[in-house]
């Protein structure tokens, strides 16, 4: 039986389903989960975002590209997170919004639950600036937030912020004289 070059498993590979199973297992940990459930959203979402820039990091030296986009620099991995963030706002359905909708409070609900993109931002709007318009606090997390985000992520991801003398911005791809 012939081998097929396209499917072999290489070290690397490996390496990350072996990383990906110790992970899964230190984070299903109950000592870990009520830990994490001791933190307010915010705490808990901040992180859950480092161990995602870490793991992007990492990733990022072992070759990442999105979209056809090298993905090697900090400032692109930033980006590349702000996308996710903002990606996940608008499909997660992990915040005391949803529990309000459907059921029309937020009472007996573990904290370590909201600790999502959508339930910190929406603990940020709603809890900490005190915005308790509903209306508004949904516009701002579900809308506002993820178009601002989705910018300036695309933005860093694009190559157009450099950090050598200062942060020079390029608003254009060709050099003007």
């Amino acid at each position: 039986m012939p081998k097929n070059p396209k499917f072999k498993l290489t070290e690397r590979e490996l390496y990350l389903a072996v990383t990906f199973a110790v992970i899964g297992f230190i984070f299903s940990m109950r000592e870990i989960i009520t830990a994490l459930n001791s933190l307010n959203p915010i705490q808990g979402l901040v992180v859950y975002y480092l161990i995602l820039y870490a793991s992007l990091y990492v990733l990022s030296r072992l070759g990442l590209t999105i979209f056809g986009i090298k993905i090697d620099k900090p400032l692109q991995v930033l980006g590349l997170g702000l996308i996710t963030f903002a990606f996940f706002i608008l499909v997660n359905w992990e915040n005391a919004y949803v529990h309000i909708v459907t059921n029309g409070s937020v009472d007996n609900i573990p904290q370590l639950y909201f600790a999502s993109e959508d339930g910190a931002m929406w603990f940020l709007y709603y809890n900490v600036l005190g915005i308790k318009n509903v209306e508004i606090s949904r516009l701002l997390t579900f809308v506002f937030t993820p178009f601002v985000l989705a910018l300036v992520g695309g933005f860093l991801l694009e190559k157009r912020v450099s950090l050598d003398d200062g942060i020079h911005w390029k608003f254009w791809s060709k050099k003007r004289r």
